[in-house]
């Protein structure tokens, strides 16, 4: 899977605003939105390309337990639902950034 970048934040947005996160950002998109606030891992996609048992290693070493699948599109990404149902397996809150 093509991932721009994992790191460790806060989630900005929605309900869970303020709660420790690890962003997955997957690298690729289907649309080119002009407010698009990624256009690095949309529109000319760029990273590294990462096997599932890779990101959750990534993942593992933030303390939170709070996980955001995000992008550039995350549902068009390969091994996106076997990443989701790898993390949730592990006991992991999910939330996916998506623009469908």
């Amino acid at each position: 899977m093509l991932i721009s970048e994992i790191f460790h934040s806060l989630q900005g947005e929605g309900v869970l605003a303020g709660v420790p996160s690890v962003f997955v950002r997957t690298s690729g998109c289907n649309l080119r939105c002009n407010w698009c606030d990624t256009p690095y891992a949309s529109w000319a996609p760029e990273g590294s390309q990462l096997r599932v048992d890779e990101i959750i290693a990534e993942v593992r070493k933030n303390p939170a337990r709070h996980v955001v699948l995000t992008g550039g599109e995350p549902m068009i990404a390969p091994g996106i639902r076997e990443l989701a149902a790898e993390l949730k397996q592990l006991g992991y809150h999910l939330t996916v950034e998506t623009a469908a």
